[in-house]
């Protein structure tokens, strides 16, 4: 059985996006890791919260989680035209808790997802390249949802078919 990790960096319509996701890889006999960075409340990382406070048990703890798992999809809104700060910063911390900065993501299969209330493609873009530079192989195809363009299941399905497969 394949396992998926959902990363999730939100409160609100894109946890109701990963719960989709969630409920399509369950359908296709995925084991689910749903993981929303938004609960984990990191402090903001910074070389000064490091060195006074060390890397926090919670980031430890997310960053053997995602070691742990093969392929993920990370759902996020788009904020000011970038990825939201809660996901930079989890990654931020899992980066530092982890021997290497690459080793959670490295070679991981990645999909990306987002609802968004403007456009969602510069959001997307920039979780692309952070993730490509931690070393992922992400998937071409994306998922993105607004409010007046809903999700479409044909795509998600396949994409969560091809982690699963990848995955293997």
């Amino acid at each position: 059985m394949s396992k998926i990790g959902i990363l999730v960096a939100s409160c609100n319509n894109n946890v109701k996006l990963a719960r989709k996701l969630e409920e399509f890889a369950l359908e296709q006999n995925c084991e689910v890791e749903f993981i929303n960075l938004v609960d984990l409340r990191l402090p903001l990382y910074s070389t000064l919260e490091e060195k006074e406070n060390g890397i926090p048990k919670i980031a430890s703890d997310l960053a053997q989680k995602i070691l742990d798992l093969k392929a993920f999809i990370v759902v996020a809104p788009e904020y000011n035209g970038v990825m939201p700060s809660v996901l930079n910063n989890a990654m931020a911390w899992t980066s530092r808790a982890t021997d290497n900065w690459r080793d959670a993501f490295e070679e991981k299969i990645l999909a990306l997802a987002t609802h968004s209330g403007g456009g969602g493609q510069k959001g997307l873009q920039a979780m692309r390249i952070m993730f490509q530079h931690l070393g992922a192989n992400i998937l071409a195809r994306e998922i993105l949802t607004t409010y007046e363009k809903p999700l479409n299941e044909e795509t998600a399905k396949n994409i969560i078919k091809q982690l699963a497969e990848l995955s293997k």
